[in-house]
């Protein structure tokens, strides 16, 4: 078998004139020789969800390349044996560098259904899909989730997200004024997502190609979840090991047709600056505060004669109460972010598929910008994790109550 080098000279010295079905026709066997490889078995336990919940000036770029691919290139498979090997720990170290990225792509998602389970019902007609977008995203310090969002899509809409409210801006400049953080990524696709991929796909399938025409090497990965009902097709530059596209189909079992989720560019930032996050409000009078279970006093707990702290506590034994009980209605009140919520999803998102884990003890409250955390020492199965919840305080008609707005980050292990 020629060695990589041998490759790489050959395909220089060869003329070769290509066109869209060409390239599209090597790519769709190429992919399909990935479907006829044997996986990887794993096991699934754990259940997350990444949800990509996107004209300023940049600065700030990374100084490391920028990685930008087309979806009509042709490839060329290579020999693994004739490959260094690559691990996805290296894709993981390598993303830890930058806490911006800029995606392009396209998105087939019902923007009415999309809201309705987050709770949100009083908007006007979206379109029914994002179609192709342009979305700027910061993660947070710990790299844990987006701090902010900026959605550009068709029709001249913006959705702008962080982690007290988004904004759906209208072309007209009639804007919607939603609480809470309805478009964020968590888990931040770095360690926890890419981890999240290896551990919970049914098949893990790999195989290295090269651009034809840069001659830049690839690593292409493919697996499905049935638990969440998902395939997808990720990609990874074998120079920089970072992550370049992302496919993903609402369907467990096929890598076939128009995906629902196809981001064909992405763009890393060691940070992009605060003003990429701004948007121009109107006046009042085209402000239109939109209701969600966050501010509905049905939701949450009362706080009347209750310390913060007390308070704080209170609503975590309560919701632990719940879980043991099995109580979804109950779970549902105290986070009203998952009021919407199947109970399949739910269930799976908290991880009471076997039962909930023991609360151990509740550690000392600090603060964030939403509101005071509690974390929380969990027996999980066999090992105790660390989970921090944040509580958010209101005051509505003159009462003062108080709900679990999330989690912070993702859980990790007691050192």
């Amino acid at each position: 078998m020629r060695s990589t080098d041998n490759i790489r000279k050959t395909i220089k010295n060869t003329k070769i004139k290509t066109n869209p079905e060409v390239s599209k026709a090597v790519l769709n066997d190429l992919l399909d020789q990935m479907d006829r490889a044997e996986g990887i078995k794993t096991n699934a336990h754990q259940s997350n969800t990444w949800r990509l919940i996107m004209n300023n000036k940049m600065t700030k770029f990374a100084t490391a390349a920028v990685i930008v691919i087309g979806l009509g290139m042709a490839v060329n498979l290579i020999d693994r044996a004739a490959t260094p090997v690559w691990a996805i720990e290296q894709s993981i170290e390598a993303m830890k560098n930058y806490r911006g990225m800029r995606y392009s792509g396209t998105i087939s998602i019902s923007w009415k259904d999309f809201f309705k389970e987050q709770g949100v019902e009083d908007l006007p007609e979206l379109p029914e899909s994002l179609g192709e977008f342009e979305m700027w995203a910061q993660a947070d310090e710990e790299l844990s989730r987006s701090s902010a969002t900026k959605i550009m899509c068709q029709d001249n809409i913006i959705i702008l997200g962080n982690k007290l409210q988004t904004y759906v801006q209208l072309a007209d400049g009639t804007t919607y004024d939603i609480q809470g953080d309805m478009m964020k990524i968590d888990p931040w696709p770095t360690s926890k997502l890419l981890r999240h991929l290896k551990d919970n796909t049914s098949t893990w399938t790999e195989l290295y190609g090269m651009n034809a025409e840069t001659g830049k090497e690839r690593i292409f990965v493919k697996g499905g979840e049935p638990e969440n009902n998902r395939s997808w097709e990720i990609e990874f530059d074998a120079e920089s090991k970072l992550l370049i596209s992302i496919k993903q189909w609402n369907r467990s079992d096929s890598h076939e047709g128009e995906p629902n989720i196809n981001i064909w560019k992405i763009v890393y930032y060691e940070e992009l600056p605060d003003d990429i996050f701004e948007i121009d409000l109107p006046d009042s009078s085209k402000i239109i505060a939109v209701n969600t279970p966050l501010n509905d006093p049905e939701y949450g707990m009362d706080a009347e004669g209750l310390t913060q702290e007390q308070a704080c506590y209170k609503i975590i034994e309560e919701l632990w109460q719940a879980m043991y009980e099995q109580d979804l209605d109950k779970i549902r009140k105290l986070i009203p972010m998952t009021a919407k919520w199947s109970d399949e999803i739910l269930i799976s998102n908290l991880g009471l598929n076997d039962g909930p884990s023991e609360l151990l003890e509740m550690g000392q409250i600090y603060e964030s910008k939403i509101g005071p955390v509690v974390p929380c020492t969990i027996q999980a199965k066999d090992k105790q994790m660390i989970i921090d919840w944040i509580v958010m305080f209101r005051e509505i008609d003159g009462s003062s109550s108080c709900v679990i707005y999330s989690n912070k980050g993702q859980p990790r292990p007691v050192e």
